[in-house]
């Protein structure tokens, strides 16, 4: 999982205000949109607009959006080529924007998102807003501050609350967490009172925004590998894929040869094959069977 940082857009982003054109044309090409909202006040770091205001912050961001993707559907319309199912889709979008409708709240058919999937629409793209708050926010008041940011986001203008996703993090205690050595993190967290050091961490946005994303684009895990744990070996390897991934997609996502002399693949579950000391000792005991080019790949599975 790849992800790009794309400075914060400013109003006029979509007529190319600052460098708006350049991050704009960035985030086309990304499958989603982690949206990183500044939730406290500090003096020394200043506000472009000279005030903290999250939900103003996200409504300027979506409406730019909004505004390129109205620029970019309109010229495409303009051209003699857009025909057929990409045309009354295009037609369907234009209208949706112009009422203020992001693409991905109108209720697009899969065909339809087909159509016009070379147009890297900004609209249609999923989101994630995630909160970036102060560490005592984040240490002491986490559900309190998210629960209320949530509530409040839900209201925002240009979004649609029924796909978009929530976290929240906090930049500053992160980073101060990642200057120190492992010992020291420890001496630090426990100076907070904070005594289950793996509780914490799995709060942190390096474990959050992933796992999110995830299930944000409906992806899932399969593995290639003997399936054991890394002390017991360094050949287990992970991979994301999407729903309709079959054996021989796998066979391709490794490599062309060994798609082209694919005959079988032997497969077990991920969480059955680590009860057992050895891939050997789990086949002995019944855990592995024998699959075809065109087994459809479950979360989780081990081949």
């Amino acid at each position: 999982m790849e992800w790009i940082d794309v400075a914060g857009l400013v109003k006029g982003a979509s007529r190319g205000e600052g460098l708006g054109n350049k991050f704009l044309a960035t985030v086309r090409e990304c499958d989603a949109i982690c949206h990183l909202i500044r939730c406290y006040d500090d003096p020394d770091v200043i506000h472009v607009d000279g005030k903290v205001d999250p939900i103003a912050d996200a409504e300027i961001v979506n409406l730019e959006l909004l505004l390129a993707d109205l620029a970019h559907v309109g010229r495409r319309l303009e051209k003699n080529t857009c025909k057929g199912t990409e045309r009354s889709t295009l037609v369907k979008i234009e209208a949706g924007l112009e009422k203020g409708v992001p693409a991905r709240a109108i209720g697009l058919s899969e065909d339809e998102k087909c159509a016009i999937k070379s147009m890297g629409l900004l609209t249609l793209k999923p989101v994630v807003y995630t909160f970036n708050v102060d560490e005592v926010d984040f240490m002491f008041d986490r559900d309190g501050i998210f629960s209320r940011m949530k509530k409040e986001m839900r209201s925002i203008q240009y979004s649609d609350p029924n796909t978009q996703q929530y976290a929240i993090v906090s930049a500053k205690f992160e980073a101060e967490i990642a200057s120190k050595s492992r010992s020291e993190q420890i001496d630090y967290l426990s100076s907070l009172d904070l005594e289950n050091h793996e509780s914490v961490e799995s709060l942190l946005c390096y474990n959050i925004l992933p796992s999110l994303v995830q299930k944000l684009l409906g992806l899932s895990l399969f593995y290639t590998g003997p399936g054991v744990s890394p002390e017991r070996s360094q050949t287990t390897k992970s991979y994301l894929y999407s729903k309709g991934f079959n054996a021989l997609d796998v066979a391709s996502r490794l490599h062309g040869e060994i798609q082209r002399g694919f005959i079988c693949a032997e497969v077990t579950n991920a969480v059955t094959l680590l009860k057992h000391k050895s891939f050997f000792a789990a086949k002995e005991s019944g855990c592995i069977r024998t699959e075809g080019k065109n087994y459809p790949i479950q979360s989780n599975d081990v081949l």
